[in-house]
């Protein structure tokens, strides 16, 4: 492929890949986005907070693939330290490719800061009734934004335009990136007392969470190869060591996005509810937890009316809308708007 008006012409596999997957993913993200925000108008969710940081990381992770591209197309990104030097007739540190995979790397760290916050602030619903948990919740929460704070302080230090940039040190890279790794293990870890509370009993309902894991697993991977300064060989070839962490950058965001956004979906409900010819019929007590009720406070969703979803509250009340047959057994298929309950669950 040649591109006479680039400064690159893109001539190997990884400067395709870098053009290519990264923005499958970005689309991929902002379908999970739309589709997250058209659930919270419709069943009127409020997670405001959650939704608005999802919102903010996609934007970023825009920006991080935009970047991507310049550094391929304009800095050489996917070609080796020798081959751009050798095309531009002089030494690395006086391109602009330093500052701009660094700026890759502040929006990546805003972005997926922004994922993980997202993440604890349903946490921190989950567990509100919890303490020790939640004061868990907020002292990851104030770790990762530390840390967020330490990454752009330290990559400031070495690259603070309009001066010259040099590549953060060794150990700089190692420990931004080794907190990286260990939050998103303790984040997904902070989901386990949850998880072990819910009614497994279904293969559907295991294979949803075994999803959210999976989704989990493969960002703290990214994290893990990102790493070039421990995997690469980044004091004589730091372009080309560079290629694996401008790729998997994106591609964490946009998975992170999705591993957020899941539980909110529709398609996860669906699987989370009890199949109505598995509804029992002997009370009415017991009806009422398996219904899909319709809550009257706090614009919550259907969905936090789940058992699944009464993790952590010792005691926990809302008004329902509901309408049974005359000795506590369902009318067939068919529930009708009648009349007002109060629902409580007590532990």
């Amino acid at each position: 492929m040649h591109l006479s008006k680039r400064r690159f012409d893109v001539v190997n596999d990884q400067q395709i890949i870098l053009l290519v997957i990264p923005p499958i993913f970005l689309a991929i993200a902002t379908g999970v986005i739309i589709a997250r925000w058209r659930e919270r108008q419709v069943k009127r969710i409020n997670t405001l907070v959650e939704d608005v940081l999802c919102i903010c990381s996609l934007i970023m992770s825009l920006l991080v693939v935009v970047m991507v591209f310049v550094l391929v197309l304009e800095g050489g990104q996917g070609l080796s330290t020798q081959e751009v030097e050798a095309h531009f007739g002089e030494r690395l540190k006086h391109r602009f490719w330093i500052r701009t995979q660094i700026a890759v790397d502040c929006c990546w760290a805003t972005s997926i800061t922004a994922v993980q916050l997202s993440l604890l602030w349903l946490y921190a619903r989950i567990y509100s009734t919890r303490r020790f948990l939640l004061v868990s919740v907020y002292l990851m929460m104030g770790s990762v934004v530390a840390w967020f704070l330490y990454a752009l302080a330290a990559w400031a230090y070495y690259c603070h335009p309009p001066g010259t940039c040099t590549l953060p040190s060794r150990g700089n890279c190692i420990g931004i990136g080794s907190l990286h790794v260990a939050f998103n293990a303790l984040i997904m870890c902070l989901a386990v007392p949850a998880i072990t509370e819910m009614e497994l009993t279904s293969k559907r309902r295991k294979l949803s969470i075994l999803m959210l894991f999976v989704l989990g697993s493969f960002c703290t991977v990214c994290a893990v190869l990102r790493m070039d300064c421990v995997l690469g060989d980044i004091q004589s070839d730091p372009i080309g060591a560079a290629w694996g962490r401008i790729l998997l950058s994106p591609l964490e965001i946009a998975v992170g996005i999705i591993a957020c956004s899941f539980p909110t979906l529709t398609p996860f409900h669906n699987r989370w509810q009890t199949n109505r010819s598995e509804l029992p019929r002997e009370g009415f007590s017991h009806g009422l937890q398996r219904l899909e009720l319709r809550s009257g406070n706090s614009c919550s969703s259907l969905a936090n009316l789940h058992p699944a979803n009464w993790v952590g509250r010792d005691i926990w009340q809302n008004h329902a809308f509901v309408s049974l047959e005359h000795g506590g057994k369902f009318s067939g298929d068919h529930i009708e708007v009648r009349k007002e309950y109060i629902v409580v669950h007590k532990k």
